[in-house]
């Protein structure tokens, strides 16, 4: 030990100094280095002092993320001898193109959306109505020509990991229940604003109640406590690991019951892999949007590709399976592998909430993997697995005999049902 605390200080700084030269020419040769880009990386060491030098996004077992540039990935790797892993990038799934199979297919969200002015005055007044009160997708879910308001999912908790909710919509404010942003950092934030549209619009369908005066949009079980957490940045683009972290918090903290995540992408993550797992092993059913990648087969997104959420394909109005709705990979059989479907709903013209405080038509499996999700609401029984059971009880197969790679167990409808309980719901 050195007795002189200066000198002592002195070794410390030049220490310092010398890795931070080192680390800086390092940096500079891995600039030059076309297989390194920048973006969001899994630190997989738990270091105190690597953590304070790099900066922590979120915090998980096996390590945790950080964004980086190329050289500060080569220091990490060459330098201080940590294993670092790409973190996958993904999106909201929407379609952009029209859909061949249904002529009247609308344009889905945009990159941003600019200007979202809310005219309160105007919402207030009802001056800004929906087409149409009860859309096509939820009198097709619920079996019923005739309903004029829908009920259903009272005390269940649906967490949506999107982009984010209008809280104030009329048609939404009485159900949400929690509101948090995971994308900027290791502590949730308070807010859940969306600037893209996605999250307002699923979460119009899960649980729309119809507005103070019920001439809004109604969801399929307007009852259901929604717990808003935003996991996309505006432009729709999600990291895996804000939707990982998130998924934890809704499955601990936020006492989920079902779990709706609307994104993917070509590439599994094994820390949003280890967070599904973990929420399925805490009585959590998680619905997820198939992808918009179809027609090819093994085209299913991740997390959808997991093998035991329930993945949804889009279904048109006609009952025909759009065509860029994603693919299972097997035919004819009930043997539910990964990359494959479990069910089809509504995923064409959709309308449903706006961030505005009004109402559009959107298109996608994730406006699928909503309806899903409401259905599951509404005949929610306290566990996932015998919901999950009771959901393919609802089902009927259309397509292939069989767990085909286009429907899965087929689509979902519910049997009329004048009262309100569970039991009354199912076959």
């Amino acid at each position: 030990m050195y007795k002189k605390p200066q000198l002592r200080f002195f070794l410390v700084l030049t220490a310092f100094l010398a890795v931070f030269v080192v680390s800086s020419n390092i940096a500079l040769a891995a600039s030059k280095n076309t297989n390194l880009e920048s973006g969001r990386y899994l630190i997989s060491t738990k270091s105190y002092f690597i953590k304070s030098l790099f900066g922590v996004q979120h915090e998980f077992d096996s390590g945790f993320t950080a964004d980086l540039t190329t050289g500060e990935v080569w220091t990490l790797e060459k330098i201080f001898k940590v294993n670092v892993s790409s973190v996958p990038l993904y999106k909201v799934n929407g379609v952009s193109a029209m859909d061949s199979a249904s002529a009247n297919v609308v344009g889905v969200v945009s990159e941003t959306v600019a200007s979202l002015q809310k005219d309160t005055q105007k919402i207030k007044d009802r001056t800004i109505l929906p087409t149409n009160a009860i859309s096509w997708g939820t009198v097709f879910v619920y079996g019923d020509n005739s309903i004029t308001s829908t009920f259903g999912g009272k005390n269940v908790n649906v967490a949506i990991l999107d982009t984010g909710v209008n809280a104030v919509h009329s048609d939404l404010v009485d159900n949400i229940k929690d509101c948090k942003d995971f994308t900027r950092g290791p502590v949730a934030r308070s807010t859940c604003e969306d600037k893209n549209g996605h999250g307002t619009h699923v979460a119009g369908i899960i649980a729309g109640n119809g507005g103070f005066d019920a001439k809004g949009v109604w969801g399929v079980a307007s009852e259901a406590n929604l717990l808003v957490y935003k996991v996309c940045r505006n432009d729709g683009t999600c990291w895996a690991d804000d939707v990982a972290a998130a998924l934890d918090y809704a499955a601990g903290a936020g006492k989920a019951d079902i779990a709706f995540i609307g994104l993917g992408g070509n590439n599994e993550s094994s820390i949003l892999k280890n967070s599904v797992d973990s929420a399925l092993n805490k009585n959590v059913l998680v619905v997820t949007g198939a992808g918009n990648d179809g027609p090819d087969k093994a085209s299913i997104d991740w997390p959808a590709a997991h093998k035991n959420t329930v993945s949804v394909g889009a279904l048109a109005e006609d009952k025909t399976t759009t065509t860029w709705s994603s693919r299972g990979v097997n035919d004819g059989d009930f043997v539910k592998e990964e990359r494959e479907i479990t069910f089809v709903a509504p995923g064409v013209n959709i309308e449903s909430t706006w961030v505005d405080g009004g109402y559009r038509f959107l298109s996608g499996t994730s406006m699928s993997a909503a309806f899903v999700s409401g259905v599951a609401a509404k005949i929610w029984n306290g566990s996932a697995t015998s919901t999950l059971v009771n959901l393919e009880k609802l089902s009927h197969d259309i397509g292939l005999i069989g767990d085909d790679n286009a429907t899965g167990f087929g689509i979902i409808v519910l049997p009329k049902a004048k009262v309100e309980t569970s039991s009354s719901l199912l076959p």
